[in-house]
């Protein structure tokens, strides 16, 4: 099958689920929601009735199974690498069964990293901030979070067939195409969940709302494709797969919740509309970088030139990304954990884009001759940069769903910490591993050592290094799994009625002009006020709460500009110097007071405070 014919059939599906979406479904708008809205509810009969049908549950239990599944992922994903330096390691399992080929092994790390943890975080925290952008909840919570449960059984029972001679030798797709069929039927019914909440909102539709929708879009594509391959081995339709399953599906979320995360977290409108719109459309209609272990042995020279031609404007819209998160945290990284996770994984995202570059094109009929790096680029594809932004989205969104702040902000740190070591310390020694074995594994370099009667012992020690960084990335998930489920239960109310399913940022500061759709998306809502400070549109916007009405004072004394000078200089908040033995909702009234955020943790507020 030609490559043309798939990617042609893959960018009029997006458009056709574009349309749809703006359209609204045209004359059968009205009775496709109905449906719709029946089968997710009523259709189900008594399953409809297991979970509770509350704002935030359904982001919940996702963000719960994807942790998890984030544990068991690392866990194996580091057990894979250890056996690479010592291949025994695990032979004292075989007395229970267990002595899976690295074929399997690999295997099982795809499906559960893929579709279990970074999957199922990424869609949990589509449904929280889908549900605040759209008013509050998503159209159906209950069976959403019923499915997270059959999900999870799907990527067990992937992670059992992975261990059976069932597997192929598609990258990425190693377990039957029937498989990712159902996976897909799983999906289906989340991506209309989607629909129905942005179709039921009064609000505009934003960019992290269309990555989201999109993204679901190319998951199902890819469950149709997948079919062609009951008829046998194709490797241009399974190099696209891997390049819809990385760039359409796992980066498209990762950018949705990144363009959603980083705006709401610091109170700001993303500095550029045109680059996040840009990114939108470059990320679905060019070929992702990333997934550099997939390969086509042999292609005409056109069609080479033609995605090397795709691939490289695919870095177009990652630098685009990069340069507009950024610039939309502009200095303020270091006031929320959920913004430094993300904005480190945006920043890894270039380099590892770019080496993924240079693999990829080698990859595609050409002579692969940087096959020795690409399993490298993928870890760090998936780990460094998905997975970060995976944390920051749960650091960020889980409480918002909860109610509740995480339980301890020494867990916040270690978890940033650990992660942050192991993926950087991982991937510099890993790479000089894959270089220094792929050189000595050379024919005429091993040929010349033979003649000179060297042996070369190789660099199992780096190994061994790399292999123990990456046990960071383990340890990180296990102390973000303790920290959001001691929260859930034992965390400060974040408000008195819990969940919060449509947080209003309280304050918000804003340089030169903007647009409504900027404030909306930045988290402004019906009840703020605009101020500008200095009389045109040069100045500084800031936002702050309305004052109830009923709290409004009956007359407002017209005072000369002196007497206000002098009211304000006297009213000037005192800020006391121990602000580390006062409570945390004294320290937000007087946050308040002195006109800063009020959002994050204590020791956010006591920061805040003291500058």
């Amino acid at each position: 099958m030609e490559i043309r014919t798939l990617f042609i059939s893959y960018v009029i599906w997006l458009f056709f689920v574009r349309y749809l979406t703006i359209t609204g479904l045209g004359p059968f708008g009205s009775f496709a929601r109905d449906i719709s809205t029946f089968m997710l509810g009523k259709g189900l009969g008594p399953a409809a009735d297991l979970m509770e049908d509350r704002a935030g549950g359904a982001a919940k239990t996702w963000f719960a199974h994807g942790i998890f599944w984030f544990i068991i992922a690392a866990t194996l994903s580091f057990l894979g690498m250890w056996t690479a330096y010592e291949p025994n390691a695990l032979h004292s399992l075989g007395a229970i069964g267990y002595s899976p080929s690295v074929a399997q092994a690999t295997a099982a790390v795809h499906v559960v990293t893929v579709f279990g943890a970074l999957s199922m975080m990424l869609m949990g925290a589509g449904f929280a901030m889908q549900g605040r952008l759209a008013g509050g909840r998503m159209a159906n919570e209950a069976t959403t979070a019923l499915i997270a449960f059959a999900w999870s059984a799907v990527v067990a029972a992937g992670l059992i067939l992975s261990h059976t001679d069932l597997i192929g030798e598609s990258s990425w797709f190693e377990l039957p195409p029937v498989y990712y069929i159902l996976m897909t039927f799983l999906a289906l019914p989340l991506f209309v969940n989607h629909l129905l909440t942005m179709a039921n909102s009064e609000s505009p539709v934003m960019i992290p709302q269309w990555f989201i929708v999109m993204g679901y879009a190319a998951f199902i594509w890819m469950g149709v494709a997948s079919m062609f391959l009951l008829g046998g081995e194709n490797h241009t339709l399974s190099w696209l797969l891997v390049k819809v399953l990385f760039g359409g599906w796992l980066l498209s979320q990762a950018l949705g919740i990144a363009h959603h995360v980083i705006p709401s977290a610091l109170g700001v409108p993303l500095w550029s509309r045109s680059l996040a719109t840009l990114t939108l459309f470059g990320t679905f209609l060019t070929f992702s970088p990333l997934g550099a272990m997939a390969s086509v042995p042999t292609m005409g020279a056109f069609m080479q030139a033609m995605v090397a031609i795709l691939l490289s404007l695919s870095l177009v819209p990652l630098i685009a990304t990069v340069v507009n998160l950024t610039k939309t945290a502009s200095g303020r990284v270091m006031e929320s954990y959920g913004v430094k996770f993300t904005i480190l994984g945006v920043i890894m995202l270039i380099p590892i884009s770019f080496g993924s570059l240079f693999a990829s094109v080698s990859a595609f009929g050409g002579g692969n001759e940087l096959a020795h790096i690409a399993p490298t680029l993928d870890t760090l594809a998936l780990w460094g940069v998905i997975g970060m932004i995976a944390l920051g989205s749960a650091h960020m969104l889980f409480p918002q769903v909860t109610g509740r702040d995480l339980f301890s902000c020494a867990k916040t740190k270690m978890t940033f910490w650990f992660a942050t070591v192991g993926i950087v310390g991982f991937g510099t020694s890993q790479f000089i591993v894959d270089y220094v074995n792929h050189s000595i594994g050379a024919a005429d370099v091993s040929l010349a050592l033979e003649e000179a009667g060297v042996s070369a012992a190789g660099v199992g020690d780096v190994q061994v290094f790399a292999a123990i960084m990456f046990y960071g990335v383990a340890l990180a998930g296990v102390f973000a799994a303790q920290n959001m489920l001691q929260g859930s239960f034992r965390g400060t109310l974040l408000s008195d009625s819990a969940p919060a399913a449509n947080v209003t940022t309280s304050q918000m500061a804003i340089g030169g002009t903007t647009s409504i759709r900027n404030l909306l998306a930045a988290g402004a809502g019906v009840d703020t006020v605009l101020t500008v400070d200095g009389g045109s549109s040069a100045g500084r916007i800031s936002l702050a709460d309305i004052t109830p009405a009923d709290e409004a004072p009956e007359e407002a004394e017209v005072l000369p500009e002196e007497d206000e000078e002098d009211e304000e200089e006297e009213t000037a908040v005192v800020i006391p110097d121990n602000l580390s033995k006062m409570l945390k909702g004294e320290l937000v009234e007087l946050a308040k007071a002195a006109g800063v955020s009020t959002a994050g943790t204590k020791s956010d507020l006591i920061g805040r405070l003291s500058a």
